[in-house]
């Protein structure tokens, strides 16, 4: 290695997850169970990094689910924070003479994690919401601030914002075989993706409306980045 230029950055990143709601949500559900799969966020991770892959390949398909990851990360985390005002709003009517603490697992689940990109990390970031909404919900139901209808309801809602995110991905198709080029020379790979994965809007197909976390385009192939470990 040439002595006036680093290796690459590396960094080993770990999450605890307190609440088995939050395990199952991780997990997903297999096959072997006998009842239909479910994607966890595990398999999300998976997918949302081959995505970003496909999109330094300059496949404008990929390209587009990351925009559509944008949006449907947003709209979870927005679904997220009214239930986490209305909890708020509940601890903070307890007289100032009761002590609450925060309920914590004294042996959470620490799970290392590798996310292929930062939409995984987004989504991470919102797991760990989930689990802290649950924790949240159950000790507001513990010192009677939610009936025990209202904390299943909360976390029932939840969770099924985390799998509605999760199972998104199912939709992804791969890669798509093509880069922009083709379609500005619109040949046979160009019309075969499109009859197989439907038409693009016009600003992704030309590559001016892209996620922030896309990657560089090979026109630019500066990239900004830690390796995880």
């Amino acid at each position: 290695m040439s002595m006036d230029k680093a290796g690459a950055l590396r960094s080993q990143i770990e999450m605890e997850l307190h609440t088995n709601h939050a395990g199952r949500i991780w997990s997903g559900r297999g096959i072997e169970s006998g009842k239909p799969p479910i994607i966890g966020m595990k398999q999300f991770l998976q997918i949302a990094g081959q995505i970003r892959q496909n999109a330094t390949k300059n496949d404008p398909y990929a390209d587009n689910w990351l925009i559509i990851l944008d949006d449907k990360i947003h709209s979870t985390a927005e679904r997220f924070s009214a239930q986490e005002k209305r909890l708020e709003q509940l601890f903070a009517a307890l007289p100032g003479e009761l002590h609450v603490q925060e309920n914590l697992n004294q042996t959470p689940i620490v799970i290392p994690v590798y996310t292929g990109g930062q939409h995984g990390y987004l989504a991470i970031q919102l797991l760990i919401r989930f689990d802290r909404l649950v924790r949240q919900a159950l000790l507001a139901h513990h010192v009677a601030l939610l009936g025990r209808n209202q904390t299943e309801a909360v976390i029932h809602e939840a969770g099924t914002a985390m799998r509605s995110l999760c199972a998104c991905l199912r939709q992804y198709g791969g890669y798509s075989g093509t880069t922009r080029d083709d379609y500005t020379a619109n040949n046979a790979r160009a019309r075969e993706a499109i009859e197989k994965f439907g038409e693009l809007p016009a600003d992704v197909l030309r590559g001016d409306r892209r996620s922030d976390f896309s990657p560089a385009l090979p026109n630019n192939q500066t990239e900004i980045g830690i390796d995880d470990e």
